[in-house]
């Protein structure tokens, strides 16, 4: 096919400026105030219902708050199913299946208004976790791990724990929760993790399609230890290779990289994905795959920068180490693969920001030939009058590169040649370092970061999000 563009050359300018997601600081717990330590310190627009609603059932108000905080970070969610078995759970507090029912009974409010009204919704939580605790001997902890849903005693136990540095009543190594240290479980695949070997796995397949792929974000719908508590019971019969907590001070590890976690009940169709990968049509996603969960919700407002600075920097860690482009076929989000039942991330999640970081962090930056899905502040493209080019044959794509910077297109110049100028110091310039290029699917990308060639490109201009869309990497 042949297309007519109106420029003559492709200039790509990459900014000297940093990428727009702040880094955590290093060493970051230096900088965690006693008031993050202690969230229920701090004032929150809904501080008068939580004590209003703990004055007419007895309950702590501190308790509620603190509640509040871990379930939702104290926002009115509107909840998906993210696990089967797992009932979707609405408002503040994370009201959700039966306890919701029994909670809106209790406080007298309707269930849908104990899904959508604040107020309503905290009162439910108040006379459910005054219910509990009756029931309970008067045992408010007891109390607050029955209101948490977590089955698993550990994850229970490390629920309270959250509960308890929310009240601020862990002392000053509650601090230290914020960032993590060097090596806190001895993670097999990502030194910083904690290790927690969920039995929910299996063996990737043998040929090609369990070659890994594909990088993909969910959000657990969920609180973080319900959420890595959740996936390590073997009743769930789900699994994630990572989850990563709200602020993203911890991670943990449940499956090994190389084995096949159950994190995406869907079968991978290449038009969902700008028709990149079409030959694993069929292949059932998880083969192929890293799953990574979030703590909260495809429905909050926003992710912490923090959270998403380790995410960022965990994908850059997988993508490095198992050999994956770092671009938007190749990062995506579950919903993405799976529209038919499941959202996450979210229409929230900072895609671009977030792409842009985790190519920083593997020091480079990969840009989209669609500029409008480029953060100026970062990288652009820019295409001057008068060039012709044609689409690139099957198995084809050029790429300009210079220093860090990657440009890949499905669009081959059929003038350009050697390098372009730099028009001034600010800005760094693409040089043409290949074009039209051939792969045989037998051959095996390299899996250094920096190779600007290590996959081939294909696109599509139509399709949302506007995405450049990459060839099938090579497998085995």
């Amino acid at each position: 096919m042949t297309t007519r563009l109106k420029p003559a050359l492709i200039v790509l300018v990459a900014a000297c400026r940093a990428a727009p997601v702040e880094s955590c600081p290093s060493p970051r717990v230096a900088g965690i105030s006693a008031e993050r330590a202690a969230p229920v310190a701090r004032p929150s627009p809904l501080d008068s219902v939580f004590q209003a609603a703990g004055t007419e059932f007895d309950v702590s108000p501190g308790l509620l708050k603190a509640i509040g905080w871990v379930e939702t970070r104290w926002q009115m969610v509107e909840g998906r199913e993210e696990f089967a078995g797992r009932p979707p759970v609405f408002g503040v507090m994370a009201l959700g299946g039966t306890a919701l029912e029994r909670g809106a009974a209790l406080a007298g409010v309707s269930v849908e208004a104990g899904r959508r009204d604040a107020a309503a919704n905290i009162r439910a939580a108040a006379a459910l976790l005054r219910a509990y605790a009756a029931e309970a001997g008067g045992d408010w902890d007891a109390a607050a791990a029955r209101f948490s849903g977590i089955d698993l005693p550990a994850g229970r136990a490390a629920y309270t724990r959250a509960i308890t540095q929310a009240r601020g009543r862990a002392g000053p190594a509650a601090a230290a929760a914020g960032c993590p240290p060097p090596n806190p479980g001895g993670a097999p695949d990502y030194a910083p993790a904690v290790w927690r070997a969920s039995p929910n796995f299996n063996q990737r397949p043998a040929d090609q399609t369990g070659t890994l792929h594909m990088v993909i974000i969910h959000t657990c719908e969920s609180d973080y230890p319900s959420c890595w508590s959740w996936l390590v019971n073997p009743a769930s019969q789900a699994s994630a290779h990572y989850v990563i907590d709200e602020e993203g001070g911890e991670i943990s590890q449940l499956v090994r990289e190389p084995d096949r976690a159950w994190h995406i009940a869907a079968l991978y169709d290449c038009a969902l994905n700008r028709r990149h990968d079409c030959g694993l049509n069929g292949v059932q996603s998880n083969d192929f795959t890293v799953g990574i969960e979030h703590a909260g919700f495809a429905s909050q407002a926003g992710f912490p920068a923090s959270q998403i600075e380790a995410s960022a920097t965990l994908v850059c860690d997988v993508t490095r180490d198992r050999g994956i482009p770092r671009d938007w076929q190749h990062i995506v989000g579950h919903g993405q693969l799976q529209p038919a039942n499941r959202t996450d991330p979210g229409p929230n999640w900072p895609w671009i920001p977030y792409l842009h970081r985790v190519q920083a962090l593997c020091g480079e930056v990969v840009v989209d030939d669609s500029a409008q899905f480029n953060d100026p502040a970062v990288a652009m493209v820019s295409v001057p009058a008068a060039w012709t080019a044609r689409r690139c044959a099957a198995r084809s794509w050029w790429t300009t590169r210079r220093s860090s910077t990657i440009l890949r297109s499905p669009w081959c110049p059929s003038q350009l040649r050697g390098p372009l100028p730099t028009p001034r110091p600010i800005t760094t310039v693409g040089a043409i370092v290949g074009h039209s290029h051939s792969r045989r699917r037998g051959t095996a990308p390299s899996s250094r970061s920096s190779s600007p060639q290590r996959a081939p490109t294909r696109s599509t201009p139509a399709g949302p999000a506007g995405r450049t869309a990459h060839r099938r990497r090579s497998m085995r």
